[in-house]
This record gives structure tokens, C-alpha cells and sequence, in this order.
């Protein structure tokens, strides 16, 4: 399908010859760049390839769209998120799939009540949003009109990471130990595999397989076509309902726990599954041509994976927490714990830009680095043509552009 051929593109992988149309109508052109889901892309190492926006930028619109906002996905002229539309007089969360016009903010068509369970969640792949609720529901919809396309129930559970779109198959797991793969297109299960694991877990797809972490206990490779378990590490004798979201650069699969104090990021080779790294961390890491950037305590380090992990910058927050959520155009996006956003040069690690999206945290607050306000979704950051899109306190979704 065309779907196939530019989703494939846009995740620089050459589509197979098969899977171009022929005598199908119109192709549709590929979307180059954009913020597909949370933490960017299905491989999770937050990089946006192509991205064009550049600082310094100006406030372009803001959206007040309840009491939370998820990470946004940014495509072409669009942007989407789930919200707690909920504003703190309704007893409980009511997460609603928002659709909004890129360049002005205007609503492209009226929210969607999703659940009334926090952790709802929305990806891109394909030509369609998908979102996955924490009790297991599936659905795909139109972004243009914001209609449903298919519901699939994958079982009451405990999910709080939004399923993952590969070359027109989804992919999720359910948080009760299943993991799935769903035709893009239709719904229909094309496998089910059982997990060494419950619980919280992003599923990150790449060329080599289906990728699902526990923090630093365990994780699973699982054939993309039939769901076979080809690789499984399993920490003897402990358990977990994992949580930390794991990510795939460098070569390695990278998965980060905090237990107690110890809190850190251990890389798994994954061509051998060997251990090949392990760094202090709090903040799961991002990627950049040559770079891995990883979060301890405030301080953002940007590493050069081409010269033994040398520290080419540092950045240090006043509050000690710092998350880098994006890299994209040449620039580093930190979540900073003071309630900033900060846009670094990624060669430099100069501070170019900064806008403050919450107000400062008291000063006996504590501050966690990878965390949003309210925990009814997942945090981050969206950008496509030239425009980056940052949630804000009280449910603001806030669009910046060239100043």
C-alpha cells in the first residue's frame, strides 16, 4: 500500500519492491519529519531526522486544553495529543484525542472521549493516529475527521505507553504479559506472544525485531513477522512492573531502572545481547548523529559514541532534573526541572533559546526528571515544518516558530 512505501521513507528504511502500488491511484507524498509518537519514533531514541524548526523561536498560538496534555505528534500540517480534559471539578480524569491545525491552532474536528482511566496514549504511522487506553482498547482513527476506523480490545491491563506503528503492522502489549501485533489497516491479530513480564513497557520496533524492556530486569526480541521469542535476558529471582522507557541507538538496546539510589542506564549489544555500557542516569537517554545525551541529576552530558564516550558539553540544571526530550535540527530540547524549556546547540551544548512552560517548583519540592504533572500520560515534545509543540501547565499546549 502507499501507506507502507512512506511511512517506511520517513523511517529511512527503502521500502521492498513489493510493497509499491501499482495501478492503485494516487500515491501520497511520504512525510518526511515529524514527531510520530512519544519519544519521536518506534525505536523510542527521541530524534527527529529532517527537522527544520530553528531557534530562536516566538510564541505562534496556545491551546487551553484541559489539565494535561500528552506528547504531541506532529505531522505535516497537524498536530494531535491526548488530553485530561477534566479541569479538577469532574471527580477523575476524561481523556479525550485532540486534533488541532498546526498553524493556528484551530480544532480540526470536536475531541474524542477516549476513557475515563488516566494513561490514554496516541501514535502515527501510515496515514492514521492510534490510540491505547489503560485498560487495553485499541483504536485507530482518521486524522482528517477524527472518525474511528477499528476498536480492538486487547484485555484489561495495565498499559501506559501508546502501541508502536512499523510498516503497516501496530504493535503493543498490554501490561498483563501479551504482547501483540495488529494489521495497521483493519485491526485483525496477526500474533499474540507471551511477555517474561507484567507491567509498564514501551514497545520499540526496528529492521532486527520487537524490542519490550522491564527496566534493568529483563527485556525480549520478538520476530516482527510471528511473534517468536529470538532473544530473552532475565534478571534470576526478580521482578518488577518496570515503567522506565527504554530506548534503541547506538547499537543497543538501553534500559534504565532506579532502584533505591541506584539509578542508571545499562546498553545491551543487540546483535549479541552482551552488556556493552553502563552510565548513571534518572532520565531514560536521546540520540544524535555521533551523540548520545544522558540525564543524572541535572546534569546533561552529551557523549560521543565516535571517540569512547567523551564528554563533548555538559548542561546542569538549578534543580538537579533535566530530561532531553528531542533532538532535532541541529538542537537539543531539555525538559528542565526548573520548569524551562531549554534549546541547546547540539555541537556546542550553547544555550540558544529557553521558555518557561510551568511555573518554578517550590524549593522543598521534589523534583523528579522523567515525570509529568498529573501521571494521566506520557510527556514530551513535537515538531514538524518548522514549528515545535511544547504541553504547558494547566493543560496548555503552546505552538513556537521562527521569531
Amino acid at each position: 500500500m502507499a501507506s507502507t512505501t512512506c511511512a517506511l521513507l520517513l523511517l529511512g528504511v527503502a521500502p521492498p519492491a513489493s510493497s509499491v502500488p501499482s495501478g492503485e491511484g494516487p500515491v501520497a507524498m511520504p512525510v518526511r519529519s515529524g514527531t510520530f509518537g512519544y519519544r519521536a519514533n518506534a525505536r523510542g531514541d527521541s530524534r527527529v531526522v529532517g527537522a527544520t524548526a530553528k531557534p530562536p523561536f516566538k510564541k505562534l498560538w496556545q491551546r487551553d486544553l484541559g489539565s494535561v496534555v500528552s506528547a504531541p505528534v506532529a505531522v505535516g500540517g497537524q498536530v494531535f495529543a491526548v488530553v485530561n480534559a477534566d479541569q479538577g471539578d469532574e471527580g477523575g480524569p476524561r481523556m479525550e484525542l485532540v486534533g488541532l491545525d498546526a498553524a493556528t491552532g484551530r480544532s480540526l474536528w470536536p475531541q474524542r472521549f477516549l476513557t475515563s482511566r488516566p494513561n490514554a496514549t496516541v501514535t502515527y504511522g501510515g496515514g492514521l493516529l492510534y490510540t491505547q487506553t489503560m485498560d487495553g482498547q485499541v483504536r485507530a482513527w482518521d486524522p482528517a475527521t477524527g472518525t474511528v476506523k477499528w476498536t480492538v480490545e486487547l484485555g484489561n491491563g495495565f498499559c501506559q505507553y501508546p502501541p508502536t506503528w512499523y510498516a503497516d503492522v501496530v504493535y503493543a502489549q498490554n501490561g498483563r504479559g501479551t504482547a501483540f501485533a495488529l494489521r495497521a489497516d483493519t485491526g485483525a491479530r496477526l500474533w499474540e506472544a507471551p511477555l517474561v513480564e507484567n507491567g509498564f513497557a514501551p514497545v520499540l520496533v526496528d529492521e532486527e525485531g520487537v524490542w519490550i524492556g522491564f527496566d534493568n530486569l529483563a527485556y525480549q526480541r520478538l520476530d516482527r513477522a510471528t511473534g517468536k521469542e529470538l532473544r530473552r535476558y532475565d534478571r534470576p529471582d526478580m521482578s518488577g512492573g518496570g515503567g522506565n522507557p527504554t530506548a534503541s541507538g547506538d547499537g543497543a538496546l538501553w534500559l534504565r531502572n532506579s532502584f533505591a539510589d541506584d539509578s542508571n542506564v545499562v546498553a545491551y549489544d543487540r546483535r549479541t545481547g552482551a552488556v556493552v555500557r553502563k552510565l548513571p542516569a534518572d532520565a531514560t537517554p536521546a540520540f544524535g548523529t555521533g551523540r548520545v545525551y544522558v540525564a543524572n541529576r541535572g546534569v546533561v552530558k552529551a557523549l560521543d559514541t565516535t571517540a569512547g564516550y567523551a564528554t563533548r558539553w555538559t548542561y546542569t540544571s538549578p534543580r538537579q532534573a533535566a530530561t532531553v526530550r528531542l533532538v532535532a535540527g541541529g538542537h537539543v530540547y531539555v525538559a528542565d526541572g526548573s520548569g524551562e524549556l531549554v534549546v541547546l546547540e547540539e555541537q556546542t551544548g550553547k544555550r540558544v533559546w529557553s521558555y518557561r512552560l510551568s511555573a518554578e517548583p517550590h524549593p522543598m519540592e521534589n523534583v523528579v526528571a522523567e515525570s509529568d504533572w498529573r501521571g494521566w500520560t506520557v510527556p514530551g515534545l513535537g515538531t514538524a515544518q518548522g514549528r515545535v509543540f511544547a504541553p504547558a501547565q494547566d493543560g496548555f499546549l503552546i505552538a513556537f516558530g521562527d521569531a
